[in-house]
């Protein structure tokens, strides 16, 4: 069915709802806000859905959904109707946390578990008024978060879970992301990414005055979208003199430019290494499961918790199957650590010991062996949409699609 030509401004709320109790709280939200009984309605979803076809979406929508089952279809068809800037709520009796999540995060903006008292659906009404956007003169930035990824030992693949990590981050969070490697002599993410190493990130290093806006525009390289990546070769016969405030600086000017920055941080750690991990919010910790990691996740834990005053590090095994015999289980690390493991990454060749401009994670992104990347990806960055994992479509963007 074609729309009718919608003229006016939109209403501010709408809702549908079957049970006499609900109808009678939602009217009473209505008078108390002025807005008149009419904006309540009998009926659920597949009623909304039919009553938008022909009538302006509102500002709050509220509809009832009585099954999980058929949540999917159901917000679909509303979507075909309903205006992408429209607030939903959804009401129901389905009580599962899943749900509720499932809901959040595909763009429902809140889920009442009926029957709801009418100061909650307020709560929900003033903390939509607050969630408007609000015209500013100066738009104020997001805090950047800072994420480490350092190894055990050397050769456990750090680099390569910091790489793959910024590319996940990169293609799925639609935010600015700056990968870094700070062994300016035996760095590889240029090699493994097979792009020319940083020109001029020496001097500033050894003179951290130097070190703004124009200088990491100049040294960084930007191999996919929305990922910016800095990484050197120094010769090795040559000493580097790292000042003491180059971690500060250097921090500093990618967090006014970039939304997440990733350091590569080398396993032999200097005191321009351990300056920058005092910057981070979150630290990963790469290890293999054997005995010599084991004992390195402990010392690195104790420096990073009572050295550097960070807080415990996330512990990532690496490699996992690369040889069996050898590996210490999962469960028994864990107790030698006293940590729990984030997560485990199997070994991959086919993913991840290939030299290419692409990035393994993001080219083998429906790949099983890449799951535990997606799933520590969103440990990370809690806001980050979800994934390929889940074939339910994001709400808004589907809204937005159906009105292009």
């Amino acid at each position: 069915m074609d729309k009718q030509p919608k003229t006016s401004s939109k209403p501010p709320f709408l809702a549908f709802a079957k049970d006499g109790a609900d109808i009678g709280k939602l009217k009473e939200f209505a008078k108390t806000h002025e807005w008149g009984e009419s904006c309540v309605l009998h009926g659920d979803i597949t009623t909304a859905a039919e009553y938008l076809k022909t009538n302006i979406s509102p500002v709050l929508l509220l509809v009832e959904i009585t099954s999980a089952e058929a949540a999917p279809s159901l917000l679909d068809a509303l979507a075909d109707v309903c205006d992408p800037d429209t607030k939903v709520i959804i009401i129901g009796t389905v009580n599962e946390y899943s749900f509720y999540c499932w809901l959040t995060e595909i763009g429902i903006f809140s889920y009442l578990l009926r029957p709801f008292a009418i100061e909650t659906l307020e709560a929900t009404y003033q903390k939509s008024i607050v969630s408007a956007p609000v015209a500013t003169a100066v738009e104020v930035k997001k805090p950047a978060k800072v994420i480490a990824v350092i190894g055990a030992r050397g050769g456990v693949g750090a680099s390569t879970i910091a790489l793959n990590l910024s590319g996940i981050f990169a293609e799925y969070s639609e935010q600015k992301i700056a990968l870094v490697d700070i062994d300016p002599q035996e760095g590889t993410l240029s090699l493994m990414l097979d792009i020319e190493p940083a020109r001029g990130l020496r001097d500033a290093l050894e003179k951290p005055d130097r070190i703004d806006a124009l200088f990491i525009d100049r040294v960084m390289s930007k191999p996919h979208k929305n990922l910016w990546v800095m990484s050197a070769e120094e010769p090795l016969q040559e000493r580097i003199n790292i000042s003491d405030q180059t971690a500060e600086n250097l921090i500093a000017a990618l967090k006014d430019k970039y939304d997440v920055i990733v350091l590569d941080v080398p396993r032999q750690l200097t005191q321009f290494s351990r300056d920058c991990l005092k910057k981070t919010d979150a630290i990963l910790l790469v290890a293999e499961l054997n005995l010599q990691c084991l004992r390195d996740v402990l010392r690195l834990s104790d420096l990073i918790h009572e050295n550097l005053k960070n807080p415990l590090p996330l512990v990532v095994a690496n490699r996992v199957g690369i040889a069996p015999k050898n590996e210490i289980s999962a469960g028994d690390f864990e107790k030698g650590i006293s940590l729990k493991i984030a997560e485990k990454i199997p070994y991959n060749t086919d993913i991840y010991m290939q030299i290419s401009s692409d990035i393994p994670a993001i080219a083998n992104i429906k790949n099983t062996d890449v799951q535990p990347l997606i799933e520590l990806a969103r440990q990370l960055l809690p806001e980050m949409p979800l994934l390929e994992k889940d074939s339910r479509k994001d709400f808004f963007a589907f809204l937005k699609k159906k009105k292009e």
